[in-house]
């Protein structure tokens, strides 16, 4: 409910939080950073994780992002402002 609550922040979080981790992962694999400044079909060949590996990526997000969530949606319980609708 949490997540639910504070949807757009949620949403524009993860882009950077997923893209971020896409180029650390990918100069962990021996890759250059440039080289994901791209469309995500144009990733290097080789790049990547199984199956398991994006489960516990996708974990991660989640947890990460639960905080900045949880002080949204009580910033939006507290205070009536319009703008807080759209968040």
């Amino acid at each position: 409910m949490t997540l639910g609550r504070a949807p757009l922040a949620f949403y524009v979080a993860h882009l950077y939080l997923v893209h971020t981790a896409a180029v650390l992962l990918g100069i962990a694999q021996g890759f250059a950073a440039h080289q994901f400044l791209t469309h995500y079909r144009f990733f290097p060949e080789g790049f990547g994780v199984g199956l398991w590996g994006v489960y516990l990526i996708w974990i991660a997000v989640v947890a990460i992002l639960y905080p900045l969530c949880r002080k949204v949606a009580d910033a939006k319980a507290r205070r009536r402002d319009w703008w807080l609708s759209y968040v």
